[in-house]
């Protein structure tokens, strides 16, 4: 079955960091289908008694000019795939005019298109310095949405392996059964499952571990590609990125809410993705990719 991704499309070519960390993270590149996707900033409104044929034409002339460059980036991120091997049946391109709040144009499009995961690269939307500028990441994750979401910030294509942050939430646990969804096909890769605790609880941990591998070996992950690392922290999100970057992963994966969110400040993900560690996460982890799973 193939692996359908929503791919966002900025207008620099230079930063399609999502259309690269697809192209090297899948070796089986038969499998992998990519529907690219470019959002235009709405022409702004103009009352109807202000409407008259000069402004009408400078309306339609600065829409046209939009949506020709956001087809034109459409164009060469697609061939940016086919490039990289990618079957050209595969790759489509969509281009909308934003016309919601942009996050609402990204989750209704990734809710109603049956995607395995949405792709957001450093930028995502025409007219964005960046694309998950502070606020708008957040406003993003705080949608209401059921996909996993991908944010591709700074990938460092020479990397591999997923690192699996869990703590025993259910969020978690998709998480987990996402990253062994995507390594179907894919030998390149092993998988490190990630516990991080106020203190070194190792039944508790052991505990999740197991059930962790069963979800992965239900999904054909072999058993000698997974590894499993135990933290003792008070700061999960600092720990994920240490470890991210001393074990050089190309992913970090993880629930957007963990087993303790809300009740206490730091217990396994509890606030992976709100507040202060959602910030750390979105803002500084580079060279891996994140992955989130709802």
């Amino acid at each position: 079955m193939d692996k359908h991704f929503l791919v966002t499309i900025g207008d620099d070519p230079g930063i399609f960091y999502g259309v690269g960390f697809i192209s090297h993270f899948f070796d089986d590149k038969d499998r992998v289908r990519a529907t690219l996707f470019h959002i235009a900033p709405q022409p702004p409104a103009v009352w109807p008694e202000e409407l008259t044929y000069e402004t009408k034409k400078v309306l339609e002339d600065n829409a046209g000019r939009l949506e020709d460059k956001g087809r034109m980036a459409l164009a060469a991120a697609r061939e940016r795939f086919l490039s990289k091997g990618f079957s050209p049946r595969k790759i489509e391109e969509k281009f909308i005019f934003g016309a919601f709040p942009r996050a609402g144009n990204l989750v209704m499009e990734g809710e109603y298109g049956d995607y395995d995961a949405v792709v957001l690269g450093q930028r995502g939307f025409a007219g964005l310095s960046a694309f998950l500028g502070r606020g708008v990441g957040v406003e993003i994750m705080r949608e209401s949405f059921d996909f996993p979401m991908w944010v591709c910030r700074l990938p460092d294509y020479g990397r591999s392996g997923v690192l699996v942050c869990v703590d025993g939430s259910n969020a978690a646990f998709r998480a987990v059964d996402h990253v062994g969804t995507m390594l179907e096909g894919e030998n390149r890769h092993a998988v490190t499952l990630f516990y991080v605790s106020g203190q070194a609880e190792k039944g508790a941990a052991e505990a999740v571990f197991a059930r962790a591998r069963e979800v992965l070996a239900a999904r054909g992950v072999a058993p000698e590609r997974i590894d499993t690392r135990l933290v003792a922290s008070d700061h999960v999100a600092r720990a994920a990125l240490a470890e991210a970057e001393s074990g050089r992963y190309a992913v970090v994966a993880a629930g957007r809410t963990g087993q303790g969110r809300g009740s206490t400040p730091l217990g396994g993900l509890s606030r992976a993705f709100f507040g202060s560690t959602s910030d750390v996460l979105f803002h500084e982890l580079a060279g891996a990719v994140l992955w989130v799973c709802r």
